[in-house]
């Protein structure tokens, strides 16, 4: 595999929503055109709301990874939420994710962050199998409130 990780650019549209759908679909959720649309846009506009890489073998994109900065209100400090993380399945196993989260740990510190987070399903083991090898499950329990005018 000649894996390269990159930043998302505007030529990766097709490659990245198929990838995109597919993450949707594996937490079972459906696509909304206006959202994905609005979310591309946030990815690759001139100064990106929410940051992006793929990852690509021999020329196509077989991994894609969202994620943003936020402030802290414990430290002076920023933290990086890597929210979408997604390779293709023909290509798990293959050092993928791992380079994907490489890259964001980069940029997070970069960024002068001193926390790289995400979540993901409990029962998601696949995943789990990766981030149990470079990163530590925390204590916190996740609870939301799905606030329906805004769906």
């Amino acid at each position: 595999m000649a894996l390269t990780i990159r930043a998302m650019s505007s030529s990766d549209r097709i490659s990245w929503e198929k990838l995109y759908i597919a993450y949707l679909e594996f937490y079972e959720s459906e696509p909304v055109a206006s959202s994905t649309e609005l979310l591309w846009s946030r990815l690759t506009q001139a100064n990106p709301e929410i940051q992006g890489f793929v990852a690509e073998d021999e020329g196509v994109v077989v991994g894609i990874v969202h994620f943003h900065f936020q402030l802290s209100s414990w430290t002076h400090t920023w933290h990086c939420y890597l929210e979408d993380l997604y390779v293709d399945p023909d290509k798990r196993s293959q050092g993928v994710g791992r380079s994907l989260i490489s890259a964001v740990k980069s940029s997070a510190l970069q960024k002068k962050c001193s926390e790289l987070f995400w979540i993901t399903l409990a029962g998601n083991k696949t995943a789990r199998k990766l981030y149990d090898q470079i990163a530590k499950a925390s204590d916190f329990v996740r609870y939301e409130i799905m606030l329906d005018e805004f769906h």
